[in-house]
């Protein structure tokens, strides 16, 4: 089993593209590109507007160490992708309601874990940035 710790600046990427896609074709490509080793580089638009959906309700409506469950089914020749996104700490940061968010998905054999701070933005979008512990 493989299990791939993302560094920081991997994250916020990874995090960025899981909420940015759908939004921004550029983004879309250039994290594709960058991150095509990962599970997360390797999701079509529709697994990730439906990874973007879990993120969502574990920010939006999940209370701290209560996992949202994400499945994407097996579609072709594509495996399915199984995955938890929980919510593991809440603070005030800046002004901003923070949460730190931890996910592991899944795709066959591979396995990938990551974890990071998302800001709540006055225009009610969340932002992958960096928070001390």
């Amino acid at each position: 089993m493989h299990v791939r710790r993302l560094t920081r600046p991997a994250l916020a990427a990874s995090l960025g593209c899981a909420l940015l896609l759908g939004t921004t074709q550029p983004a879309f490509a250039y994290f594709q590109t960058y991150l095509s080793g990962s599970i997360i580089g390797t999701l079509t638009k529709k697994e990730a507007a439906s990874l973007q959906q879990s993120v969502g309700k574990a920010l939006n409506e999940t209370e701290d160490n209560q996992a949202v469950e994400w499945h994407y089914p097996a579609e072709n020749r594509r495996q399915a992708v199984d995955g938890t996104i929980t919510p593991i700490a809440t603070k005030t940061d800046q002004g901003q309601k923070c949460r730190r968010l931890k996910s592991d998905l899944k795709r066959g054999s591979a396995t990938e874990a990551w974890s990071g701070w998302f800001c709540k933005q006055s225009n009610g979008t969340w932002k992958a940035r960096h928070v001390e512990d």
